[in-house]
């Protein structure tokens, strides 16, 4: 439960950190290339995710909606016990390979699920420790995942959560590099690819969507990605190196997104916060 004693050694997941795990788990190709969109933003969700939530070896995490992505092997190369819930079955093989290729003893457990994040297979009141970063706003029913996030927690319980952002509303993404269509207000899906779904929120939508099923309150909240490297790197054309030269995104992570947070008051494209529950 989320009130049992947590003994365990504090886990510390810093960007460099994150970058080493990635080459050690995808190889020195990333480096050039990134294979499972590890970038910026990564970057820097990882490591506040995981200090968010305060985590030490031995805890169990569930991670929603994990995709390719390298986090819950980062979490559990730190001794982290991780749940890997999933819906697309070829994502969670893909996962478990990955899994098997690079387990290591000390290595904390690995759950790999398939299922949907809006009828969660687990327990009500059972998770002490969740995570959601850069998954909830491809998901077009966030109600149903908002009140099962509230479910499975448990009393005490803490969520961290990284979605996009937008103070008022979006009329408009990847302007003029992208073809993406509105289909509802801050929701958007790119023409001609299936899946994919993206939704920015607003501060009511947050309270309504996952805030008040859960009965809880808002912790920790940051900002990334606003005029600076936002407005003149990622919507812009100079996007298509998004996905690569990893080294330059961990420069503007420990450079550049500290004083863009400092001095620009404008909207981020992603916010990060914990949800704790009474």
């Amino acid at each position: 439960m989320a009130d049992a004693p947590r003994a365990g050694a504090p886990v510390q997941l810093s960007a460099m950190r994150c970058v080493a795990y990635e080459i050690a788990l995808n190889g020195w190709a990333i480096l050039r290339e990134t294979v499972n969109d590890f970038s910026l933003w990564r970057i820097i969700e990882y490591p506040w995710s995981t200090k968010a939530l305060g985590l030490r070896r031995g805890d169990l995490v569930l991670d929603i909606g994990s995709g390719t992505s390298s986090y819950p092997h980062m979490l559990a190369k730190e001794g982290v016990d991780v749940i890997v819930l999933e819906l697309d079955a070829d994502r969670v093989r893909w996962q478990l390979q990955k899994r098997r290729a690079t387990a290591r003893p000390g290595d904390g457990r690995f759950f790999p699920l398939v299922a949907s994040a809006t009828d969660m297979p687990i327990r009500s009141e059972s998770v002490d420790r969740l995570a959601a970063v850069s998954s909830l706003e491809h998901i077009p029913d966030d109600e149903s995942v908002g009140r099962e996030i509230g479910r499975v927690l448990a009393g005490g319980g803490l969520a961290a959560i990284t979605i996009p952002y937008t103070s008022t509303e979006r009329t408009g993404f990847f302007q003029g590099i992208r073809k993406f269509i509105q289909v509802q207000r801050n929701a958007f899906v790119q023409e001609g690819k299936a899946g994919s779904f993206f939704r920015f929120y607003t501060d009511a939508d947050i309270d309504r969507v996952y805030v008040r099923p859960a009965n809880a309150r808002i912790g920790e909240w940051r900002g990334f990605g606003r005029s600076w490297l936002n407005g003149r790197y990622h919507e812009t054309k100079l996007t298509k190196y998004w996905r690569r030269y990893v080294l330059k995104d961990l420069l503007l992570a420990l450079l550049v997104h500290p004083i863009e947070e400092r001095l620009d008051h404008s909207d981020p494209l992603y916010v990060m916060f914990t949800l704790r529950k009474p």
